[in-house]
């Protein structure tokens, strides 16, 4: 039976230092992204907020009721 020459895996083994050093720069990576996800997050609830305020502000104005019917409305809903 044949054998095979040399090792199957040619890479080198990391040592413990490299292989913790590697996982933490991951580690620091993900927390970038993370750390930007949020960012992207808070400015999607703020453009929502605002189209939800746009909405209401339409539906009030086209319902053809004064703002003390709306507010009465809201307040009589709660």
């Amino acid at each position: 039976m044949p054998r095979t020459k040399g090792s199957k895996n040619k890479t080198a083994a990391l040592t413990i230092d490299e292989r913790i050093a590697a996982v933490t720069a991951e580690i620091d990576s993900l927390q970038e992204q993370v750390k930007a996800k949020k960012a992207e997050l808070k400015k999607l609830d703020v453009e929502k907020a605002e189209a939800d305020q746009k909405k209401i502000l339409a539906a009030a104005a086209s319902s053809g009721k004064t703002v003390e019917e709306i507010i009465e409305l809201i307040e009589s809903a709660k």
